[in-house]
């Protein structure tokens, strides 16, 4: 086989969709199927819980059918992508689930995005429909009408909660029962993975490769209907989506909206809900042992705990170990495009603890050099990923998919790591100019060539620099044209003028007469780094 890619952007290649049936990776299952079949076996199970509504099992199946009706009515069918930007709530459950089962495509805004980033979205992805808020501290619904009018998109648009002119209701969503398509292999996902702004770049995923997916962490962390999971980081994300309701669906699990940026509220659900398990980025994590410390709320329900998106101290797992002694730290490892592609699982030795885990079933890593030669164990280089979680490639981006994928189906991550003589993964860096600040990605080259415009900055570099809670924030340095003058309350009035989301804005500028530049012309960010001592942790 020359590649996992078909001719056509976003498909497979048909031997590609062969071994991966052929070995029961891939089947026809589709998420709605695993609903309906929890709403058959536990009808009057909780399955959603959210600040103000607990929805069973056979309610949930019920919703998702009124809410795909509606959507149908709406002109919605399979195919056709409708954006969602909600948080983390029923109604957003309930929706990824209306979308799946007409055969259409979910594509979800993170809550943080603002005009740039909304607008990049719907412009590339051009949805049916998309579905949305005002009442959840922010005016999403406003943001969305503005930028649909502004690129006169032929967009249904729908709000939850509230009544406003040109929307319809999502409680008042109905219309015939649609056909089911139910094919797995359709596309199931537009996410973003980087470019959030301009001409971001969409990954697609099919439902086969996120049920795989599903299965494989449901019986690796022993997931079941007895089971209580948090949702703490945004279900807008592919991995919170993942451990979260896609394993919720798979393993019967009650779900448990919450939001990761109200710690209080977190412990109350743990100790009220008797979570058993929630995935959250290191801070969000950090951020609980903190208020366990403090107040001592009841976490003893806790059982196994996902802590992934950004690096894992040691100083975290110690605290965690100290505090809640019967609960597993289950890191793990992977990207958007090719899922959750090593974890630890429970039982795995506790001398693990300290790696991103073991390789997830059917999936192959090779750990590789500047060379491309296979690295052995416990050499650092870049890490290459093969299994049927792979996503089909980018929206709309030939060029970005064959950067990514070679013909032999590898994924290249960008990311740097090794694997040690038993085959668990040790993340140690990344070449890609990514910054993580507390889970959440920003993307250098992005917010550089946004300072690039500003009338006083000639030449700019966007660096990280090392936080104790949040792990990465963003440094801008600059050089300035003649007799200009910048500095971080002119960056703040510069991004909100532009609307970006305000988690991207750089925290920090550092003014230099000209930046460091390798021998062969570019700007050195190492060199950057050690100039300032950002490339030593504190």
């Amino acid at each position: 086989m020359n590649s996992i890619l078909g001719s056509r952007n976003g498909e497979y290649a048909e031997e590609w969709v062969t071994e991966n049936i052929e070995a029961g990776h891939w089947t026809a299952e589709t998420f709605g199927d695993f609903l309906r079949t929890q709403a058959t076996k536990q009808p009057l199970s909780i399955a959603l819980v959210d600040e103000n509504t607990s929805v069973t099992w056979a309610d949930f199946l019920d919703e998702a059918q009124r809410v795909s009706a509606g959507l149908a009515a709406l002109g919605v069918g399979p195919g056709d992508a409708v954006s969602v930007q909600l948080v983390n709530s029923v109604e957003l459950a309930i929706s990824v689930l209306a979308i799946w089962e007409l055969g259409a495509v979910y594509q979800p805004i993170n809550p943080m995005y603002r005009k740039v980033e909304c607008a990049g979205l719907l412009k590339t992805v051009n949805p049916k429909a998309v579905i949305s808020s005002e009442t959840n501290g922010f005016n999403h619904a406003g943001l969305l009408d503005e930028i649909i009018s502004d690129l006169d998109l032929n967009t249904a648009k729908i709000i939850t909660k509230s009544l406003r002119k040109g929307w319809d209701q999502f409680e008042g969503l109905s219309g015939p029962k649609p056909h089911q398509p139910r094919n797995s292999l359709a596309h199931a996902i537009y996410g973003t993975t980087s470019g959030t702004t301009g001409n971001p770049k969409i990954y697609i995923h099919i439902q086969a490769t996120q049920i795989f997916e599903a299965k494989a962490l449901s019986e690796g962390l022993k997931m079941g209907p007895d089971d209580v999971m948090l949702a703490a980081a945004p279900l807008t994300h592919r991995g919170a989506l993942m451990v979260g309701l896609m394993t919720s669906l798979v393993s019967g699990s009650k779900l448990v909206m919450g939001d990761g940026s109200d710690t209080a509220k977190l412990a109350e659900l743990i100790e009220t809900e008797k979570v058993t398990s929630f995935m959250g980025i290191p801070t969000i994590v950090s951020d609980l042992l903190h208020k366990h410390h403090q107040d001592q709320f009841d976490a003893n329900s806790l059982r196994v705990v996902v802590a992934s998106g950004a690096p894992v101290t040691d100083e975290l797992l110690a605290r965690f170990q100290d505090q809640w002694p019967n609960a597993v730290p289950a890191t793990g490892y992977g990207l958007t495009e090719t899922g959750w592609c090593t974890f630890l699982r429970v039982g795995d030795p506790l001398t693990k603890i300290r790696t991103s885990g073991r390789l997830a079933p059917a999936t192959k890593i090779e750990i590789r050099d500047e060379s491309d030669r296979t690295l052995p164990s416990n050499e650092i280089g870049e890490v290459h990923i093969r299994g049927p979680m792979t996503c089909a490639g980018y929206l709309g981006n030939n060029d970005a998919t064959a950067k990514a994928i070679d013909d032999m189906g590898w994924f290249a991550s960008g990311d740097l790591a090794y694997l040690d003589d038993d085959g668990y993964i040790v993340p140690v860096g990344r070449s890609k100019h990514t910054i993580i600040r507390g889970g959440l990605n920003i993307y250098a080259e992005e917010i550089e060539t946004m300072l690039q415009d500003h009338p006083s900055v000639k030449e700019a570099a966007v660096v990280a620099f090392p936080d104790p809670r949040l792990g990465e924030r963003a440094c801008a340095c600059v050089s300035l044209w003649h007799n200009q003058s910048f500095d971080l309350p002119a960056l703040q009035k510069y991004f909100a003028e532009l609307d970006t989301a305000r988690y991207t804005w750089p925290e920090r500028v550092e003014v230099l007469e000209s930046l460091p530049r390798n021998p062969i012309g570019k700007i050195d960010r190492i060199a950057i780094q050690k100039l300032f001592n950002f490339d030593q942790s504190n």
